[in-house]
């Protein structure tokens, strides 16, 4: 037993002497060789931000036509498309309740005139013989008690024709504009009911973008300043706009606001009502401090870049934000004045030594 434990012994002491040789012996891994690397000083700058809103390319003046009568419409010779000139007839309406309603108030107002002149006559005679004290005072008073009333009977009746032939002024609808149909809502032969509308006209020689903007960007805008109009649809090129009008109140559930440009009359030949268009509004944002995008490394989840100290690369983890073109805004991690690797794309290692090309 004795002979067997001493056996042990010795093999474990050779066993942690040839550890500790072979430890010894094992060279040291050799240094990375010196890269060459562009390096660039990190600084602030103002960069522009543009900010898009996209919304749709209406007529300047986009008009619903409608009538005030229920009636059938007997006319309508339009299509959507068609050019119209202002004070053509579009539709027609008829309407036989309306034209005997004028009918009966003609005649009660023919009666009612003829008993106009009665009560006239009637109260100058008694104003004479007032006068000559041939005519009592009652008589008198009721003489012009009944030449106001005929009076009054009339001026209603007159008041009511008028009314009716206004509402017939809306049997015959004509555009308003020059401009094209937009929208046909209704056929010939069609019950026409008041409020709806039959047609939709527009002038398309004079344009603008509607867009809804964020309740939080809305005050960037302002009546009467420029800005650029991008209609994808008519060749991705920019169009000069003007802000005409900014809507006070906005929508409740979206809390977005409605902002119109009209744009400039010499560069709509291509664009149409109904294109989708993106108001382009440039604001200089506050000074930030950002790198090419070429200097930011990705490990994993993890972002960084290399800081460059006495000819050490050090792999420093930094939060980026907004990408700006071809750099990338650096929120934290970087500190302006200090030296970085601005191209990372070749393999660094953790603090090799580089020198600047």
């Amino acid at each position: 037993m004795t002979r067997t434990r001493l056996l042990a012994a010795l093999l474990l002491a050779s066993a942690i002497t040839f550890s500790a040789c072979s430890s010894e012996e094992a060279p040291d891994p050799p240094d990375a060789e010196p890269m060459s690397v562009t390096t660039a000083v990190a600084a602030e700058s103002a960069e522009p931000t543009v900010y898009r809103y996209s919304g749709t390319v209406q007529g300047a003046r986009r008009i619903p036509l409608s009538t005030k009568m229920m009636g059938t419409i007997t006319s309508l010779d339009v299509e959507a498309g068609d050019r119209v000139r202002r004070g053509q007839t579009l539709v027609q309406v008829r309407s036989q309740n309306v034209q005997a309603q004028k009918r009966q108030v003609e005649a009660r107002l023919q009666e009612a005139r003829a008993a106009l002149k009665n009560a006239k006559t009637t109260f100058e005679r008694m104003k004479s013989l007032k006068a000559k004290d041939s005519a009592t005072q009652k008589e008198f008073d009721d003489a012009e008690t009944g030449y106001e009333r005929a009076k009054a009977r009339v001026e209603a009746l007159e008041s009511q024709l008028a009314e009716i032939n206004d509402t017939l002024d809306y049997s015959t609808i004509t555009s308003p504009i020059d401009g094209f149909v937009v929208e046909k809502r209704a056929e010939e032969g069609a019950l026409a009911t008041p409020g709806q509308p039959l047609l939709i006209v527009e002038t398309l020689d004079d344009l603008k973008a509607v867009v809804q903007v964020p309740e939080t960007e809305i005050n960037r805008f302002q009546t009467g300043e420029s800005v650029s109009v991008s209609v994808g649809a008519a060749d991705q090129a920019k169009r000069s706009g003007v802000v005409t009008q900014i809507n006070q109140a906005g929508n409740y559930a979206s809390r977005q606001f409605e902002v119109q440009v009209r744009l400039e009359r010499e560069s709509t030949s291509a664009i149409k009502s109904g294109m989708y268009a993106e108001v382009l509004y440039p604001v200089q944002d506050a000074p930030t401090l950002t790198v090419p995008e070429e200097a930011i490394v990705h490990r994993g989840q993890l972002t960084g870049l290399f800081a460059v100290r006495d000819s050490i690369a050090l792999l420093r983890w930094v939060r980026v934000g907004k990408q700006r073109g071809s750099r990338i805004e650096v929120l934290s991690g970087l500190k302006p004045g200090e030296t970085f690797v601005a191209d990372a794309s070749g393999r660094i290692l953790d603090g090799q030594t580089v020198h600047a090309q």
